[in-house]
């Protein structure tokens, strides 16, 4: 016997069987802390946020027809809770915010990821990637910690996939440029070169590091 869809266990979610919001939550509970853990202040912020998520998941599921997947409708549950966290963090301007410019790191200079790497360069990396707007940070993340493609990342962002890619060249480009200031602090003897194979060396060591596998197929998706 087949496991039930994403959409069967959220109907019945829906319809009061907790387990079932259980299962669904055990399913999805490691996507969406990954979603979150470089993108907070640090604390218990992430574990707060994906509690969020789902709650609120639960709330607008009765006006929910399951007119897309499951996991681009919990995708952006969280963009919304991920935006509600920043604004009410953010000091200046809060009405003005736009995420095509504002980056993680704005909100807390000092605050560390809460991804810790033994080595520098990894953890420069997962720095690097705070200072990027957060809009740019969603992609890559959905790249090199999820493991998706553009065709799937595009899909559960509700977005063209041309548009999609030129996102995802872009936000290369300006992490490739805050990895190699990061790098060069203390500076170095030669300056510091950032290719794209180094992007996905040191990618692949987060994932490793932090037991985080691809996310797989997306099956519901319409």
């Amino acid at each position: 016997m087949s496991e039930p869809s994403d959409w069967e266990l959220a109907l019945a979610w829906r319809d009061k069987q907790a387990s079932a919001g259980d299962a669904l939550v055990s399913r999805h509970y490691r996507e969406m802390s990954r979603f979150f853990c470089n993108k907070v202040a640090g604390g218990d912020d992430p574990a707060d946020l994906v509690h969020q998520t789902f709650l609120g998941v639960l709330e607008s599921l009765p006006q929910f027809r399951g007119e897309t997947s499951f996991r681009r409708y919990l995708y952006a549950v969280a963009h919304n809770v991920l935006h509600a966290y920043i604004r009410k963090r953010y000091k200046r301007r809060r009405e003005l915010l736009d995420f095509t410019e504002l980056c993680v790191d704005d909100l807390a200079p000092a605050s560390p990821s809460s991804i810790v790497m033994a080595r520098r360069q990894a953890q420069v990396f997962v720095d690097a990637l705070r200072q990027l707007p957060v809009h740019d940070q969603v992609v890559l993340e959905l790249r090199y910690f999820s493991g998706l493609t553009s065709r799937e990342s595009a899909q559960l962002l509700d977005i063209a996939e041309p548009t999609l890619r030129g996102q995802l060249a872009r936000g290369k480009d300006r992490l490739r440029a805050a990895i190699a200031t990061g790098l060069a602090t203390p500076p170095p003897a030669a300056p510091t070169v950032v290719s794209l194979a180094d992007l996905d060396t040191w990618a692949a060591e987060v994932r490793a590091q932090h037991g985080w596998t691809p996310d797989g197929s997306l099956a519901d998706d319409p």
